[in-house]
């Protein structure tokens, strides 16, 4: 929020104001995480109608294997006691998993899920090496999932499917400075609570190593579960693997 300027009759008094606003302009600390989550996919996803949905079980570890793209991106802005957070994410996978059926021999999933999310919140406990927040929020879901079903005779069967959800959230988070170079950070959240998807949530844990007051690397795990089951789009996944990221301060 811009602050508002008084017109004072005297030049010290401005001067005064201006050294004023650039104090509380310096009470603002910006971070930013452009980040790699190397997340498995487990769960079951809606495929063409008439069909049972489609298990999927990718492991973080082969996620390579079926990755097209994929894009993070997480930021903080804190002014004390007030915190505000972003978390982006792209992700474009496709598999192709056998069916061994007596109609269909196999289907292949193209799938891109975009989420953005925002929330504020505030400290609730704090010391001189760290600070637990509260916050608020929501998280928008942009899903695109396109399947290919194989026939055993050769033949094709197509169809894309397409949602967009927002999930309220609610989520605590924190840091502690271990030392000059080591910071852990974690953060908990839940929502969902059926006005977007009937549930999700999250859990992230891990550590900055740092190699410059403005600059540091940060690595960790990230957990997240999501259920959303409307209008003939289902999608009851949980994603988990470890994070890769560079931080930056300012």
């Amino acid at each position: 929020m811009r602050p508002s300027f008084i017109v004072y009759l005297t030049i010290s008094a401005v001067s005064v104001a201006g050294a004023a606003n650039a104090q509380s302009a310096s009470d603002w600390q910006w971070q930013a995480t452009p980040y790699a989550w190397m997340s498995g996919l487990k769960g079951n996803v809606g495929t063409v109608a008439g069909l049972p949905p489609t298990e999927v079980d990718i492991p973080f570890r082969d996620i390579l294997d079926d990755l097209d793209f994929a894009g993070m991106f997480m930021a903080s802005a804190r002014n004390d006691p007030w915190v505000f957070y972003l978390d982006s994410t792209y992700v474009k996978t496709s598999t192709t998993e056998a069916l061994g059926g007596v109609v269909f021999d196999s289907i292949g999933i193209r799938s891109k899920t975009t989420t953005f999310a925002l929330a504020a919140g505030r400290t609730v406990a704090s010391s001189p090496k760290g600070h637990l927040d509260a916050y608020v929020g929501a998280r928008a879901w942009w899903l695109s999932n396109s399947f290919k079903l194989r026939g055993v005779n050769g033949g094709t069967t197509s169809q894309t499917e397409k949602a967009s959800w927002v999930n309220p959230l609610i989520g605590v988070a924190g840091r502690y400075r271990a030392d000059d170079r080591w910071t852990l950070f974690g953060a908990l959240e839940v929502g969902g609570f059926g006005v977007g998807a009937d549930s999700e949530w999250s859990v992230l844990a891990g550590a900055t190593y740092s190699v410059s007051d403005s600059f540091g690397v940060s690595m960790g795990w990230r957990h997240m579960e999501v259920d959303y089951d409307k209008g003939g789009v289902l999608f009851d996944v949980e994603q988990s693997g470890p994070v890769l990221g560079a931080t930056f301060r300012f």
